[in-house]
């Protein structure tokens, strides 16, 4: 441990404490005891901080670099040096934002569906009892209950209660095409579309889970609760906090069965703090199974996620990753837990099953087999013994893999409610037919046992997929140091059903800005043994987040004046100048169909946050260059920052954007990619006082990943020129540079030019 780092003191108003918090509930209704073993009563951070059997180790904090390696009260970094950090030690305090992400939490009254069915069928069976004996109604009822309900034996399954389970389902799937529900707290409003069911139907867990949530945390105000199907998502302020809270967007996507189905998807909140920092908080629900396939799936899931839930109208061609400073996801992302001696068996199973696809039979079960050896000429074999074992062989080594795989391979999603992957199966919870999951179920519980923490997440795809950057690029999550959260019987502890593959399939993780990625301090990260109502152990993890303040405003330098025709001397306030040369892409993706070249055009929009320092009307824009993956803008593009966009001063917060975009002719354009740069990193070189000299610029060189809803869509390089100056000092600063354009609105006409290479008047 590197003692010479430390810790700043988060315990102030300059930190937000944020607890975020992920559970597949297992469509069954949580306990009070359950539910107070994952939340937290009323936000206390001092229980579960100084009770965790997992604490954040140094590992997990990088205090190598930024603000945690500058000022501090505290010189030990270990996890007694975040609680003294935190100021938990002498006095309780609370997490001022509680973000709770459900799945498959969706659940009804059991009882009562029961016992409604059971009144059904018991009617449905007494109208068409025979015989004459009208007399004693009540004795026939209590005779068709004794032949409803045989004598308990063991292996016994209820067909009532299978029944009232497929009914609950029936009610699930509908609800997951239709229902979606959301309340906002500075609208005061709830939209409910509630489709074919009645609000008894959804009205219920509702109701359970919200007096759930106020019960565990009376000192907290909702801010936005979100039903999609089986996904919820709770956002909550201390009640201190709330009034703080503004522009609250709420998106969500679905990508169950058709894109239709909720019980797949996600749903993305989004707040400023304080008029200075963006929260976006994602809450989602991935495909299911083991294999490669499903795999990719997930990934896919989760871009489709991100650009299907926008969630801030102003810039609706950027997604949350993007526009947050500070993102944080969580949820049920299934992704499993592979060993490489499970990938030698798929590679080894796969070059078995290309041999019995290039074998046939001849007559009399002669088999034929193809030789690949003198010229490639037909063997006959009549080895009748030698070809059946043979066959044995292929045969195991496919089995083999297959269990090894859990008996999935790649089988499509099932819908429904409880685990989706057990939907198809019957009562007791399994599929029939299905193999044990082998010595790869064996080789994960070994490790579990032996608490090998290291070797575990060393098989873990989501880790692999971040690295490999095939998803959630920017991401960061820290290793899980205790056991896999999936998949366990429902009750205490852990105790893994051997059809499945014990994973880390409950997850969070984080993503900031450019500028502020050390302004995060993860100090929290454990499961959560003692739910025992669901087949998952949800999760939950605590942050300590830096917010953004401004630069002081900036004066406005009397020098820099104009003379009015009172003859007067006006001051004119100075202006942040951007110049943009040697901006190229490489690498773009092709986004025109193959009928007219298969190609791209792309052109560059820059964008700003706040809004007011570069909109007017529309973004201004670049030139179109047609027909290119690797577009180089010859032109150099010159932008002012409009002062009324800096009132206040420079947001540490404040961004340019560049996202590159294809035109389309026929159709709307539409967006590659999006280079996000923290805009005071621009500047950081100049006076912005007013009082620094006009000959003050500052070169940047930017070479970025076009990034879209977290995955990577080529390069964008530039040279970036910045200078803080009036109005009359503009000229000089462009003198140097040429082909210079003033960025503006990239018009209808310019578009066609660019299009057909014809003038147009």
């Amino acid at each position: 441990m590197n003692q010479n780092n430390s810790i700043p003191d988060i315990s102030g108003d300059d930190y937000l404490k944020v607890l975020v918090c992920s559970a597949n509930v297992g469509n069954a209704e949580p306990t009070p005891t359950s539910f107070s073993a994952w939340v937290p009563y009323d936000g206390e951070i001092n229980g579960p901080l100084t009770n965790t059997p997992y604490p954040v180790g140094q590992d997990e904090i990088n205090l190598s670099v930024g603000p945690y390696a500058a000022a501090n009260n505290c010189n030990d970094n270990s996890q007694e040096g975040i609680v003294k950090s935190l100021g938990t030690a002498n006095e309780k305090q609370k997490f001022d934002i509680i973000v709770l992400g459900m799945q498959e939490a969706a659940f009804v009254n059991k009882q009562k569906k029961d016992k409604e069915l059971l009144d059904t069928s018991i009617d449905s069976i007494s109208n068409n009892v025979g015989g004459d004996d009208t007399t004693s109604s009540s004795n026939n009822n209590n005779n068709n209950i004794a032949a409803l309900s045989p004598p308990k034996s063991k292996g016994f399954k209820n067909p009532l209660k299978k029944g009232a389970k497929k009914a609950a389902k029936a009610g699930m799937v509908m609800r997951g095409i239709s229902a979606n529900q959301t309340y906002k707290r500075d609208t005061a409003s709830m939209r409910n579309i509630t489709g074919a069911l009645t609000v008894d139907v959804l009205g219920y867990d509702n109701n359970k889970l919200n007096n759930l949530i106020k019960t565990t945390l009376p000192s907290y105000e909702m801010v936005t609760s979100s039903l999609r199907g089986e996904m919820r998502l709770f956002v909550l302020a201390h009640s201190t906090l709330a009034e703080d809270i503004s522009e609250v967007y709420v998106g969500a996507e679905n990508t169950g069965i058709g894109s239709i189905m909720a019980n797949k998807g996600g749903i993305i909140v989004t707040f400023v703090l304080r008029d200075m920092t963006r929260f976006s908080f994602m809450t989602c629900h991935l495909e299911a199974h083991e294999g490669m396939t499903h795999y990719t799936n997930r990934n896919k899931n989760l871009a489709e996620i991100l650009g299907g839930a926008k969630t801030d109208p102003v810039y609706n061609m950027q997604d949350a990753t993007i526009t947050s400073h500070h993102m944080f996801l969580c949820g049920d992302l299934n992704y499993r837990i592979k060993f490489s001696e499970y990938e030698a068996k798929k590679k080894k199973s796969s070059r078995a099953k290309k041999a019995l696809k290039m074998s046939f039979r001849g007559p009399a079960g002669l088999k034929m087999s193809v030789n690949k050896g003198s010229q490639g000429l037909m063997k006959r074999s009549v080895s009748m013994e030698s070809e059946k074992d043979e066959e044995a062989a292929v045969e195991e080594e496919v089995v083999a893999n297959k269990n090894a795989m859990g008996g999935e391979g790649d089988s499509p999603t099932k819908m429904g409610g409880g685990d989706e992957e057990e939907a198809a199966a019957g009562e007791g919870g399994e599929k029939k037919d299905e193999p044990a999951n082998g010595s790869h179920f064996d080789q994960a519980k070994a490790l579990v046992k032996a608490e090998d923490w290291k070797a575990l997440n060393g098989g873990d795809e989501l880790a692999v997929a971040l690295k490999q950057k095939e998803c959630l690029v920017g991401f960061s999550t820290l290793p899980c140091h205790w056991p896999p959260t999936f998949k366990v019987a429902r009750g205490e502890g852990y105790q893994y059903n051997e059809k499945r593959t014990p994973s880390y399939t409950d997850r969070i993780l984080w993503k900031s800005a450019e500028g502020m990625t050390n302004n995060v301090i993860p100090f929290l990260y454990e499961p959560c043994p003692d739910f025992i109502t669901s087949d998952h152990k949800p999760i939950r993890g605590g942050f300590a987040v830096k917010l953004n303040k401004c630069r002081p405003p900036h004066n406005q330098n009397l020098s820099n004046s104009v003379i009015t025709q009172d003859g007067k001397d006006h001051p004119v306030e100075q202006q942040i100048q951007i110049l943009v040369s040697d901006m190229k892409c490489t690498n773009l993706p092709i986004m025109d169909n193959e009928l007219i070249g298969g190609l791209s055009d792309p052109y560059v929009k820059f964008v700003s946050s706040p809004k007011e320092l570069l909109y007017s009307k529309a973004w201004p824009s670049s030139s179109i260059i047609t027909k290119s993956l690797n577009p180089v803008w010859n032109e150099n593009y010159h932008l002012t920052m409009d002062g009324n966009g800096m009132e206040n001063g420079l947001a540490e917060g404040a961004m340019f954007m560049l996202t590159v975009v294809d035109y389309d002719a026929t159709s709307g354009d539409d967006v590659i990619g999006t280079v996000a740069l923290n805009l005071n990193e621009l500047v950081s070189e100049l006076d912005l006082s007013g009082a620094g000299s006009s000959d003050e610029v500052q070169e940047t060189h930017i070479s970025r990943p076009i990034l879209r809803n977290g995955q990577e869509y080529g390069m964008l390089e530039c040279k970036l020129k910045t200078a803080f100056l009036a109005p009359k000092e503009v000229k000089s600063f462009l003198s140097g540079a040429k082909h210079v354009k003033t960025a503006t609105k990239t018009s209808w006409k310019s578009k066609m030019q660019a299009f057909t290479g014809l003038a147009i008047s």
